[in-house]
């Protein structure tokens, strides 16, 4: 699997993840010549793109949802609150819409898509997990609080897009007036960097390679300081995943994760055994803009 955050933050989100040449794309607050020009960066082809998830309505997740469903011809999946208030926001129908039940895992092209209840201030929210073969991606912005049943499931994942909303001096030193930092600040608002930061730490593991930061206020958060919190989540911790920051502008880097091989297991069913096959883990580091996560066992690479 590889992914890429083709933009986050309150003027438009949209993730990309692909596998095996079919994609699916977690909203598109752009419009759809903006997504197409952001794809375009990266090389990604809208030709691939099997079906989109829509996290909630609001509109810098869901502005070109529509335009893009109807130009590659997909399917919009989500809640059947979150469809119909969506749609009602259209001036055409999705070339179609399909409705998801939060737990209950449904396979869209090579992927296993589960979708959980999030805490927003929308008619409702979405999170969603990705997985395909034995790499997984979880995808975790606008929350207020992060639910217990998000945390299991992000418990174990290969990457993850979290949310670093809000430095909470500034936050309070701004000029938005005070409903407007109590609703980011509420259960159903947004989770600011230590929030970010301690959902981080809770599913941190040697396995968790990549972190990106998402929906970062302009107003309210810098980078700098998101990353800061991200960084010190980590340190000491039993992962040390790399952390991308994700822009309003321009796409991150394209993460590749290829598929960690299960281990073989002993005869009771329990520990894995070693074998002269099974070789470490190994890491390349970012060439050019792609970032290589695979398991080596000679003599050849065994990708999905």
């Amino acid at each position: 699997m590889r992914f890429c955050v083709l933009g986050s933050g309150s003027s438009g989100n949209s993730v990309w993840a692909e596998e095996a040449g079919s994609a699916i794309v977690v909203d598109n607050g752009f419009t759809l010549s903006d997504f197409r020009r952001r794809a375009a960066i990266r090389g990604l082809a809208p030709g691939r793109i099997a079906g989109i998830l829509l996290t909630h309505e609001h509109v810098d997740h869901q502005r070109g949802v529509g335009h893009l469903s109807r130009a590659c011809r997909c399917a919009v999946y989500s809640s059947p609150d979150t469809l119909e208030a969506a749609v009602s926001r259209e001036e055409r129908p999705y070339h179609a819409a399909m409705k998801l039940v939060p737990g209950n895992p449904m396979r869209i092209g090579p992927f296993e898509v589960t979708a959980l209840a999030g805490s927003h201030d929308s008619v409702d929210c979405q999170i969603y997990v990705l997985r395909t073969g034995g790499a997984s991606l979880g995808i975790a912005t606008d929350l207020g609080v992060v639910p217990e049943a998000v945390l299991r499931e992000f418990e174990g994942l290969s990457a993850a897009v979290l949310e670093f909303n809000h430095d909470p001096d500034m936050l309070d030193r701004g000029r938005y007036p005070i409903f407007l930092k109590r609703r980011i600040r509420g259960p159903r608002g947004h989770l600011s960097n230590w929030e970010g930061a301690e959902f981080l730490s809770r599913i941190n593991h040697p396995g968790l390679k990549c972190v990106v930061l998402g929906h970062i206020s302009r107003n309210n958060n810098r980078p700098e300081l998101a990353l800061a919190a991200a960084r010190t989540a980590v340190t000491g911790g039993p992962g040390d995943p790399r952390i991308e920051v994700a822009s309003h502008d321009v796409p991150t880097p394209i993460i590749e994760i290829w598929r960690r091989l299960a281990a073989r297991r002993n005869a009771r069913g329990n520990a894995p055994v070693s074998t002269p096959r099974r070789a470490a883990f190994r890491e390349t580091l970012p060439c050019g803009d792609a970032l290589i996560i695979a398991w080596w066992i000679p003599p050849l690479m065994v990708r999905p």
